[in-house]
């Protein structure tokens, strides 16, 4: 029997029972669709990461308190700025940070929020999208200025507009103190992959506001990190160990501080990405094998079903060989359309998801072809048994079989 005609066979035996082959087909089809979805999801993720920490920039290098033992004396201050900038010559540009935990003060009750201590050199680290206003000047940290800058989600929520520039809001601190604070800027979320997520969650509004008033507000003098960015023609590891040497003379200490750079930053990020889509991938490869068990079953009763046809065949002259080829045929047609949905079905889903989200969809090619030809490899592999119980048959016996 010719190779066409073989395919012509295989069609006609799937389209008979339509719904069992679509039944049995569905194994494959979950398992070539999981795989295709988690890679891109993975994918598009790790994308999305790697160009969120790269506004960081390639050479920037996070300075933070480590142990648990940290002592008051131990913590960054910003007096360590001025000291890192007078001992390192290869630092271009540094900052600190703090976080705050506040809330807003509301006409209808308080808002939880995050309150981001940052002085004007932060937007050399971080991509500030403003839709309204300006960000914290220099002037602001040394005047210690009531200003703030508020999420343009926040602002529609509660003006209902986001031209609010010049409107007050009003902090507490731990101790019941309020703060009148003025909106000085308003921030363009629409593209922010956490607000997206958790929009219409009652989460804790972040907003930005110089770290001195912030300091002085809430009572403390040290930061979370100091940020620094070294000259591109240093060595990154060499610079970060002399900046710990220093801190730990200032603060005289030892193993009290860790420097971590943006790349170590991606390749942990990259490291516990790749665990969980492994994880998830050994699941989706089990779904195939399941499906696969499911197409032996299926092959195995379409032979008992035509043992008689399998026997006409034989008796007018078709070889163990051509009986071998079309239930191997049929094995393979079922997987391999499977593999075409799964991976259509695949790829959709990764493009749905990454839309909702809003991260840049990434097809994986390799992936794909690798799940496509392992479907059809896996249609070879579970047809082999059903195809020689069939070519094995003995065609007296079979003709005689009702």
């Amino acid at each position: 029997m010719h190779l066409t005609e073989n395919f012509k066979q295989a069609f006609l035996s799937l389209t008979t029972n339509k719904l069992r082959s679509i039944l049995t087909m569905l194994g494959i089809i979950m398992g070539v669709f999981s795989i295709v979805a988690i890679m891109a999801i993975s994918n598009a993720t790790k994308v999305y990461i790697s160009s969120e920490l790269g506004k960081l920039g390639a050479n920037t290098i996070i300075i933070q308190s480590t142990g648990s033992d940290i002592e008051d004396r131990d913590r960054l201050t910003m007096k360590d700025m001025d000291s890192i900038v007078r001992g390192v010559d290869e630092v271009e540009n540094i900052t600190a940070a703090a976080t705050f935990y506040s809330s807003i003060r509301l006409e209808d009750g308080n808002r939880d929020a995050l309150v981001a201590g940052a002085t004007s050199q932060y937007t050399s680290f971080q991509t500030i999208d403003l839709l309204e206003g300006r960000f914290i000047s220099g002037s602001d940290i040394e005047g210690q200025r009531r200003v703030i800058i508020v999420p343009d989600t926040f602002a529609r929520e509660y003006f209902n507009r986001t031209d609010i520039l010049g409107e007050e809001v009003r902090l507490t601190n731990g101790y019941g103190d309020i703060m009148k604070m003025k909106v000085i800027g308003v921030l363009n979320t629409e593209d922010d992959l956490f607000s997206s997520l958790l929009e219409g969650i009652e989460f804790p509004v972040e907003v930005i506001a110089p770290i001195t008033t912030m300091q002085s507000f809430f009572g403390t003098e040290y930061v979370d990190q100091i940020q620094v960015s070294i000259d591109p023609e240093a060595n990154l590891a060499s610079a970060g160990s002399r900046i710990i040497r220093l801190l730990e003379f200032v603060h005289d200490n030892q193993d009290k501080y860790l420097a971590t750079s943006v790349e170590d930053i991606q390749k942990s990020v990259s490291g516990i990405l790749n665990v969980i889509s492994m994880v998830l991938l050994v699941i989706a490869i089990i779904t195939l094998v399941v499906g696969g068990i499911g197409i032996i079953n299926i092959l195995l009763v379409s032979v008992t079903e035509r043992i008689r046809e399998i026997g006409i065949r034989k008796a007018i002259g078709a070889k163990k060989r051509d009986i071998v080829l079309q239930f191997l045929t049929e094995s393979i047609l079922m997987t391999g359309f499977s593999g075409l949905i799964g991976i259509f079905l695949g790829i959709l889903t990764g493009a749905i998801i990454s839309s909702v989200i809003k991260i840049p969809p990434v097809v994986d090619i390799k992936t794909t072809v690798i799940a496509f030809i392992g479907s059809i490899v896996l249609g070879i592999i579970f047809g082999v048994y059903p195809a020689k119980k069939a070519a094995d048959l003995d065609p007296i016996e079979s003709l005689r079989y009702e």
